[in-house]
């Protein structure tokens, strides 16, 4: 059964910015099993493990083709943070 968002995040729903984090959203809502990621929530909010990030980062480098640490996921916990990680991680 997927999870509320708002039943975990306090903080009210911001909108991802651009296509990578409507994607990546799109990836950890699934990993996860939430319905709705945020740039402003954090992956932990949501139950985030290291299994998770791993899966993750899996499903993001199958989808986009491109280099994703599961570490940035867990130190840059934030969507808008972790997308960012990930294009400077491609540059």
């Amino acid at each position: 059964m997927t999870e509320n968002r708002a039943a975990v995040c306090k903080a009210a729903y911001e909108r991802p910015a651009d296509d990578l984090e409507e994607q990546v959203a799109c990836v950890i809502a699934e990993v996860l099993d939430v319905d709705l990621v945020g740039r402003r929530d954090s992956f932990y909010d949501f139950g985030g493990t290291s299994l998770a990030a791993i899966r993750i980062c899996a499903r993001i480098e199958r989808r986009l083709g491109l280099r994703v640490d599961p570490a940035w996921l867990l130190e840059h916990d934030e969507l808008a943070d972790f997308a960012e990680q990930i294009r400077l991680g491609a540059a």
